[in-house]
């Protein structure tokens, strides 16, 4: 089940075109990122609470210091990058969610355009069905 749209915008030849969705698919991906957050939630709840802020114990020599801040820094890099991610999995959803709507909307819509017009011409289809005699 897939849907054409013809994009136009205001006479720009370059935005003009088709685009083509496939409305399985795109259902297939937005089911596919609930897993994917579900991921990211899990690596950011352990990131905040196993691994929060946790250096390992080497001492209170420079050396020793100077890993424990660094072991800091990489730590929040990684709660941050995850983060990240999180909300681009939840920004994914919400625009696939927000297209899947439109376009069930837009096919239903076209649908319903499509039977409205069939059933306008039934009349003008039985009027060129032959007669018992053969004519039309």
């Amino acid at each position: 089940m897939s849907l054409t749209v013809v994009n136009q915008n205001d006479g720009d030849v370059a935005m003009a075109g088709r685009t083509e969705v496939d409305l399985l698919s795109l259902e297939d991906f937005h089911e596919h990122l609930a897993s994917r957050l579900s991921q990211a939630e899990s690596v950011l709840r352990k990131l905040n609470t196993e691994m929060q802020c946790r250096p390992p114990a080497l001492g209170s020599f420079f050396d020793a210091t100077d890993k424990a801040r660094r072991y800091s820094e990489v730590h929040q890099s990684y709660v941050d990058q995850a983060e990240r991610i999180r909300q681009a999995v939840l920004a994914a959803q919400q625009a696939t969610s927000t297209i899947l709507s439109n376009y069930r909307t837009a096919e239903a819509r076209n649908a319903a355009n499509a039977d409205d017009v069939t059933a306008a011409l039934n009349p003008v289809d039985r009027a060129f069905q032959p007669k018992e005699d053969g004519r039309v």
